[in-house]
């Protein structure tokens, strides 16, 4: 394990070439950090930096790469015991509910603000990797068997909530905020969430049917569960003429690009959608190209709609670019998916690390004087409409995050023209690997 002390936190590694998958495993084992429950976690970033916390969906997004170094045999062992350290954590930070929250301190205390309930669909996601991480290494049945019964229990918890509080049986859709914007434009029936829930549905049935252990009516629970969303998702997102990013709380259609359109190919949902989910890629792709910096934006970036949250400045989300490479690659076009990964290098710093976000000192100049000076930017970050009723503290915490993340900005600024926001960030480095993997096997 890294030594975590402040003053030791460097993240270095053998080599610094982003070609190669495991520059990227070194910069994630840098990243994880012991937790003070059972298992480990990796942090978003660096604890000094913007995100000192482990955010569920940051971890099943690096778990999936994790799982695929393992499916292709590099570093299996090590990528196997973080897979499943991280397991451990899950379980021990589950509500007896079936919740998992936005984000936790290393202790597994929930410190959360926004609502995000598809946090569930991403914990029963990690649950679901540790398992096929332990399938592919032969080590089901060497795992402690109080392990795998916790997996089972955990998932039957978990779905039950899902079912029961989230799921609308007239919508035939789950409705929630979802982990990937703040605001908002990510409330009612959206398509992000409606994938999670079928992504992680299907691999945590898939998962409790390896097990030893007798599983077979929550796997039965599951499957009934399973196919009326699936047969909703696939009604409510492939009937429109575009895919919509959401159906609003109200039912009112959606269709403005976001970064979300990706969703359906992220979680592998061609069989539900089938060439919607062309549709909807290159959609969000051609809508959301930065054209002056590169790489994927969330959402467009109108300031005046109170939906959209800027972050600084509008500009390209690094781990959503990589979204996109792995698209590229997936179907066959190599040369788009490797100028995209090239487009992702170009900011990457010397030692190699990925920022989160980019933007222009132009744009951060715009934010700063119609959004931060003048209080527009906390009242889209703490809409009441999202925020769970938490004490004011973490607010303000979250507030210093912010504050402390948009005067680095500032002093950028002063050197270049396009900024940088959190780096190393994990997810980030997460899906760049996920994409080299994913060429890799393009082109076998």
């Amino acid at each position: 394990m890294p030594n975590h002390t402040t003053e030791n936190a460097i993240h270095d590694s053998s080599t610094t070439d982003l070609d190669d998958p495991t520059f990227h495993l070194d910069v994630l084992d840098d990243l994880v950090y012991p937790a003070d429950c059972d298992g480990s976690v990796p942090l978003a970033s660096d604890p000094d930096d913007r995100y000192p916390y482990a955010y569920p969906r940051d971890i099943a997004c690096i778990t999936k790469a994790w799982l695929g170094a393992v499916e292709a045999d590099i570093r299996p062992d090590q990528c196997k015991r973080h897979i499943l350290d991280a397991a451990r954590f899950f379980l021990d930070a589950q509500e007896e509910g079936g919740q998992w929250r936005q984000r936790y301190a290393l202790d597994g205390t929930d410190r959360g603000i926004y609502r995000q309930e598809d946090n569930v669909g991403h914990g029963l996601r990690v649950l679901a990797h540790a398992v096929f991480a332990l399938d592919a290494t032969d080590a089901l049945a060497t795992v402690d068997a109080s392990f795998r019964e916790r997996v089972i229990d955990a998932a039957d918890r978990a779905v039950a909530h899902v079912r029961d509080d989230l799921f609308d049986p007239n919508a035939h859709l789950v409705e929630s905020t979802t982990s990937i914007h703040e605001g908002r434009i990510e409330s009612g029936y959206t398509l992000w969430v409606n994938c999670v829930f079928v992504s992680a549905l299907r691999d945590i049935e898939r998962a409790l049917s390896l097990l030893p252990e007798e599983s077979a009516a929550v796997e039965d629970d599951i499957h009934r569960f399973r196919s009326h969303l699936e047969g909703g998702v696939k009604r409510a997102f492939t009937s429109p003429a575009q895919v919509p990013r959401r159906y609003s709380p109200e039912g009112d259609l959606d269709t403005r690009p976001d970064v979300t359109l990706f969703a359906p190919f992220y979680f592998d949902l061609e069989d539900l959608f089938d060439d919607a989910l062309h549709e909807a890629a290159n959609r969000s792709a051609t809508a959301l190209e930065d054209p002056e910096i590169g790489g994927i934006q969330r959402f467009m970036g109108f300031y005046r709609d109170f939906d959209v949250h800027q972050h600084g400045g509008n500009g390209p989300w690094l781990q959503y670019t990589a979204w996109h490479a792995q698209y590229r690659f997936a179907n066959g076009d190599l040369d788009r998916g490797n100028d995209v990964l090239a487009t992702i290098a170009r900011y990457a710093n010397e030692e190699g690390h990925i920022p989160e976000h980019l933007t222009t000192r132009r744009r951060f100049e715009a934010f700063m004087e119609n959004e931060w000076d003048t209080g527009l930017d906390y009242e889209k970050e703490f809409d009441e409409d999202v925020l769970r009723d938490v004490s004011f503290d973490f607010i303000a915490e979250e507030l210093g995050h912010m504050r402390e993340a948009y005067r680095d900005l500032e002093v950028q600024t002063k050197d270049r023209d396009v900024v940088r926001f959190a780096m190393p960030l994990a997810w980030c480095h997460a899906e760049y690997l996920t994409a080299l993997l994913t060429r890799d096997a393009a082109e076998a």
